[in-house]
């Protein structure tokens, strides 16, 4: 009995190999840009939410920009993040881009935060590129234990304390 064996072509393999080595090449000698079209709008800087028991704490990545181009704004219970983080032109006659993929222009987020949030308190922090936002919450919404009390010192013993002494009271008079 015959078994069919798979063909490989070697010959498509390394043309095909080949043909990508080339296309990089050329795409790196081209003068435009390669990844996209430079658009005003597509700066989006990431951002990431965390909770813990008191408070929030929001890091926005937001790199090649100095704190002077950031501007944080509170209104009510609506956070905005604004700036614009500009293209340097490069001067130099002798110097041509070859490729970009990072992402200028001007950039806008806002967010909508929780009622537990002291606003008062707000706290912000840039370094290295990443804009930190503490946001603590308010005494109110933070977890309080309770204590469990039993016997002489649960609140139904408190409740039918007065009673008692006050009908003692009333027992004592009608006595005498």
């Amino acid at each position: 009995m015959r078994t069919l064996t798979p063909y490989w072509n070697t010959r498509s393999l390394a043309a095909d190999l080949i043909n990508e080595m080339d296309s990089f090449f050329s795409d790196f000698q081209n003068e435009a840009p390669t990844r996209h079209l430079y658009d005003e709008r597509s700066f989006n800087p990431a951002c990431e939410i965390t909770e813990a028991e008191d408070h929030y704490v929001m890091s926005l990545d937001i790199p090649g920009m100095s704190k002077e181009d950031i501007k944080l704004e509170l209104n009510e219970n609506t956070l905005t993040v604004s700036g614009e983080r500009k293209r340097e032109v490069v001067s130099d006659k002798k110097l041509r881009v070859q490729r970009y993929e990072k992402s200028y222009g001007f950039f806008k987020r806002s967010f909508t935060l929780p009622a537990s949030v002291d606003s008062e308190k707000v706290e912000a922090h840039y370094e290295q590129g990443v804009l930190e936002l503490y946001l603590p919450k308010t005494a109110a919404a933070k977890p309080k234990q309770i204590e469990i009390k039993t016997g002489q010192s649960g609140f139904l013993n408190k409740l039918l304390s007065p009673r008692k002494s006050s009908d003692q009271a009333k027992d004592t008079s009608s006595a005498s």
